[in-house]
């Protein structure tokens, strides 16, 4: 919370670039509804990447570590009216800016009546901040749950306040092996986002425990610490930052192969849809 609510006043005061990894690049439209977030929300963002699944017209999002609200005012323009955007964050800073800017969005979106609220409170308890069961069509995450120390708590959440048949689509940081306590003790790897990283092989297991469909990795990159005494603590462990997709699965519905045909008329999406790494329909 210091780190990020004291610390860090704008993203260039990130030590490396972990927090700041771009996913693939963004629609126009995305770029678009960029445009007419509020500079202050923009520079107090510390993300990496909007990462965000297709076709989200009408669709009820839950953003976990909304920060300073960025990706949910993008993510209010692209569910409309009639769709809605929650966001929680731990840091009280960052949620006071993301509240204050809720008139201003919403007068320049033309909205007759606000489509976003934001919560100060944890991952893990999501039902603190009164999110109930089966509520949210996606929930999306932009490199934050290795901040969490409890990862399995945050799906089990995630999973519960899904509708069944939704989706969490998120980005985190991943390690090539399980870090020992000096790296996950040091306070600047942990504000960066390294020293809770989880060991990639570990969301596989904690995904199935929890119920969600087997991890869909949409994109992953390397990550490049740069800086030589951290590099020096980290030792031969590499990280990654990463998208996956979970799918709650509604019980009893058919496993096994079938065949899928994209129909096309996904704005942007027109001549493909990237499902995830291994597919792509065109």
């Amino acid at each position: 919370q210091d780190y990020y609510g004291k610390e860090l006043q704008k993203s260039e005061d990130l030590k490396t670039n972990a927090c700041i990894t771009s996913a693939r690049p963004l629609p126009k439209v995305v770029r678009d509804a960029l445009e007419r977030v509020h500079e202050e929300v923009v520079a107090r963002y510390y993300g990496c990447g909007l990462v965000i699944p297709e076709c989200l017209s009408s669709c009820w999002i839950l953003d976990l570590g909304s920060g300073s609200g960025r990706d949910c005012y993008v993510l209010s323009q692209l569910v409309g009216e009639q769709g809605h955007v929650t966001g929680i964050d731990m840091t009280e800073g960052q949620v006071e800016v993301a509240k204050k800017h809720i008139a201003y969005h919403m007068d320049k979106f033309g909205y007759q009546r606000p489509n976003v609220e934001f919560f100060h409170g944890y991952m893990e308890k999501l039902g603190d901040a009164g999110l109930a069961d089966e509520s949210y069509d996606i929930v999306i995450s932009n490199c934050v749950i290795n901040l969490a120390p409890d990862k399995r708590a945050v799906l089990r959440e995630a999973f519960r306040v899904l509708k069944p048949g939704g989706e969490m689509y998120f980005s985190d940081i991943y390690a090539s092996q399980r870090l020992s306590e000096t790296v996950q003790k040091h306070r600047v790897l942990w504000g960066e986002c390294l020293a809770g990283a989880l060991y990639w092989r570990d969301l596989y297991s904690i995904a199935e425990e929890v119920g969600f469909s087997p991890p869909c990795l949409v994109t992953a990159s390397p990550i490049t610490i740069g800086n030589k005494e951290l590099e020096g603590i980290i030792g031969d462990c590499r990280f990654v930052s990463a998208t996956f997709r979970l799918f709650k699965v509604p019980g009893g519905s058919r496993a096994g192969p079938g065949q899928v045909i994209y129909n096309g008329g996904i704005v942007g999406h027109e001549r493909e849809l990237v499902f995830d790494a291994n597919f792509t329909f065109k």
